[in-house]
C-alpha cells in the first residue's frame, strides 16, 4: 500500500507540474517580456536600397517609369530565450521573432510631377528580402534638376507602426536633338544631327518637312541610335526644279525617341544656291538694271541742270533779266510821257480860241 501511495503521489506532481508550464505558454509573449523585464519586442527595419529611372533622363514633359526598391535589413529570424522565476521551480523557454515587415502603404508625393499610381497593403517583406515598388511619372515641361519624395508606412505582423520611410530622390530634366547644315552645293546637303541630350536616343530619323523649288531625296534618313553627346551626318540629294524664278528652299527636321516619348526637333530651313548659267544668267539682268538706272540718273539730271553762263562773263541770268527789263521800260516811259504832253497843249490852244 506503501509503494502505491508513493507512485500516486508522484503522478499528481509530475500533472500538476505540467499543467503550471502549459498555463505559463498560453499567456501572450509581451506578458513574458514585460514579466522577465528584458528588451522590448525588435520591430523590422525597411530602408530604400535602390532606384532606377526609364528612362535613364526625361525630356521637357516624358513619361517614365521610377522603380523603388524596398530591403528588410533584418537578416534572420530572431529568438529569444526567457526564463521566468516563480514560486515553483524555474521555467525556460524561447520566444521566436519572424522580423517581417508589411508595407501598408506606399506613394510618391505629387509636386511639379504628375503621379499616376500609389500601393495600398504592398505585401510583406522578409529578413534580408526585397520588393520593386513601380512608379509612373510625367516630367515638368521646365529643364531642371527635381527632388521627389518618396513615403512608406511600415508596420510589423502584429500591426504595430514601425519606422516609417521619407527619400528624396532627384531626377533630372533635360535634353533635346539639334540639326545643323554644315555642306550645302547644287545637288546635294550635308547635316549633322547632334544628340545634347544626357541619355541615350532611338528611332532617330531625318525627314523633309517642306520644300519649295527643290526636290530632295531620300524624303527620311533613319540613322537610328545616338548616344549622349555623340552626333552623326546625313546626306540628301537634291535636284532643283526648272521653272525659272522660283526660289529653292528645303526644310529638315529630326524625329526621335526617348524612352516611349516621341520627340520632333525645331525644323532648319537651307537655302539652295544657284547653278553657273543662273549666275550669269542673274548677272546680266543686274548688269541691264543697273544700266537702266543709269540712265534714267542721266535724264533726270539733265532736265534739272541750270543754264550754263559763259566763262568770260560775271553776270548771272537774274542781272541779265533785270538788264533787259529796264531797257524795254525806259522808252515805254518816255514815250508815255510825251502823249501827256501832246494832249495838255491841245487844250490850252481851243481856250485862246474862245
Amino acid at each position: 500500500m506503501n509503494k502505491l501511495k508513493a507512485v500516486f503521489f508522484c503522478l499528481s506532481f509530475v500533472c500538476a507540474l505540467f499543467s503550471f508550464t502549459n498555463t505559463v505558454f498560453a499567456d501572450d509573449v509581451d506578458d513574458l517580456l514585460d514579466k522577465c523585464e528584458i528588451a522590448p519586442n525588435p520591430k523590422p527595419s525597411v530602408m530604400v536600397y535602390d532606384y532606377e529611372l526609364s528612362p535613364e533622363t526625361l525630356m521637357p514633359g516624358d513619361v517614365g517609369v521610377l522603380t523603388i526598391t524596398l530591403k528588410n535589413m533584418q537578416d534572420k529570424p530572431i529568438k529569444r530565450k526567457i526564463s521566468i522565476t516563480t514560486s515553483y521551480p524555474n521555467v525556460n523557454t524561447e520566444t521566436y521573432y519572424t522580423m517581417d515587415a508589411y508595407i501598408k502603404e506606399a506613394y510618391v508625393v505629387e509636386r511639379d510631377f504628375k503621379i499616376y499610381n500609389r500601393y495600398v497593403s504592398a505585401g510583406v517583406i522578409g529578413p534580408n528580402e526585397k520588393v520593386d515598388l513601380a512608379f509612373k511619372i510625367k516630367a515638368p515641361l521646365e529643364e531642371g534638376v527635381y527632388m521627389l519624395k518618396f513615403t512608406a508606412d511600415i508596420e510589423d505582423m502584429k500591426g504595430k507602426s514601425s519606422k516609417g520611410i521619407h527619400y528624396f530622390i532627384p531626377i533630372t530634366i533635360s535634353g533635346t536633338v539639334n540639326i545643323l547644315p554644315l555642306e550645302v552645293s547644287q545637288n546635294e546637303v550635308r547635316l549633322e544631327v547632334t544628340n545634347e541630350g544626357l541619355s541615350d536616343v532611338d528611332s532617330v530619323y531625318v525627314a523633309v518637312s517642306n520644300a519649295t523649288g527643290v526636290e530632295a531625296q531620300p524624303e527620311k534618313a533613319y540613322i537610328g541610335k545616338i548616344k549622349s553627346g555623340e552626333s552623326t551626318i546625313v546626306i540628301f540629294n537634291v535636284i532643283k526644279a526648272e521653272e525659272e524664278g522660283t526660289s529653292a528652299n528645303t526644310f529638315f527636321k529630326a524625329v526621335y525617341k526617348n524612352g516611349v516619348n516621341r520627340h520632333e526637333s525645331n525644323p532648319v530651313c537651307v537655302r539652295m544656291p544657284c547653278s553657273s548659267e543662273e549666275e550669269k544668267e542673274k548677272g546680266k539682268e543686274e548688269s541691264l538694271l543697273e544700266e537702266r538706272s543709269e540712265n534714267s540718273f542721266k535724264a533726270l539730271t539733265a532736265t534739272t541742270t541750270p543754264i550754263p553762263t559763259s566763262s568770260n562773263s560775271s553776270l548771272t541770268p537774274a542781272v541779265f533779266a533785270f538788264a533787259g527789263l529796264f531797257v524795254l521800260g525806259v522808252p515805254y516811259l518816255f514815250l508815255s510821257k510825251r502823249k501827256g504832253r501832246g494832249k495838255g497843249e491841245g487844250k490850252d490852244e481851243g481856250g485862246d480860241k474862245e
